[in-house]
């Protein structure tokens, strides 16, 4: 499966909101996913040309019964989480929570500083390492989106997400082109199965990026 510039230009704008798209468990593949959950790790996509936001997140307000359904369960589980690291701070398990909570609720500024009270309880995790990777991109601090990536890549050299995020980050946000076909050449390595977001095999995206 090819690349057309359309898809290129809108290569993935995140699916579903939150963790800069859903989570899902990655078997073989890897399945942009950034949303549920602090154990399966984020993906990112390419920015969009027009250098606007990437992260597709729905608002509190938008969405109809089913939504705000959930969104009143999400804030009921914010206020949950932020009343207990209140009462007992160094919960790590609570700290991480908070932040995938602050992350599906659109809060980066929120999120970062969850994800980073958790890192200093249990610094090294490599997935809150990356889960807060993103949301530092979803500030624009990219090179501190970048700085996480590796980070977890210093624990866990075969983190996919941490691979593919950094390859997204270097890419479009950075223009460090060859270091980003250099991350995206050791994750399908790692899994030569490895997918794109649009379901192309990676290795046909790097072939068209590089």
């Amino acid at each position: 499966m090819q690349y057309s510039s359309k898809e290129l230009e809108f290569l993935g704008k995140q699916v579903v909101a939150g963790r800069y798209v859903s989570r899902s468990l990655m078997v073989s593949t890897l399945a942009l996913t950034l949303v549920l959950g602090i154990g399966i790790g984020r993906y990112l996509l390419p920015a969009e040309s027009s250098g606007q936001e990437t992260t597709v997140k729905r608002p509190l307000s938008e969405g109809g019964v089913a939504d705000m359904g959930k969104n009143k369960e999400r804030l009921q589980h914010i206020f949950k989480h932020e009343e207990e690291v209140r009462g007992d701070p160094g919960n790590v398990e609570a700290w991480k929570a908070l932040g995938n909570l602050y992350f599906d609720a659109g809060e980066a500024a929120k999120s970062v500083n969850a994800y980073n009270r958790a890192l200093e309880l249990q610094p090294g995790d490599p997935d809150v390492l990356v889960d807060c990777g993103v949301m530092y991109r979803e500030l624009r601090q990219y090179d501190k989106a970048l700085e996480y990536f590796n980070k977890a890549l210093a624990v866990n050299p075969r983190h996919e997400h941490a691979l593919f995020n950094s390859g997204i980050v270097l890419y479009f946000d950075l223009d460090r082109k060859d270091e980003a076909l250099t991350a995206w050449r050791s994750l399908e390595r790692i899994n030569p199965e490895a997918k794109a977001p649009n379901g192309a095999k990676l290795a046909d995206m790097i072939e068209k990026l590089k």
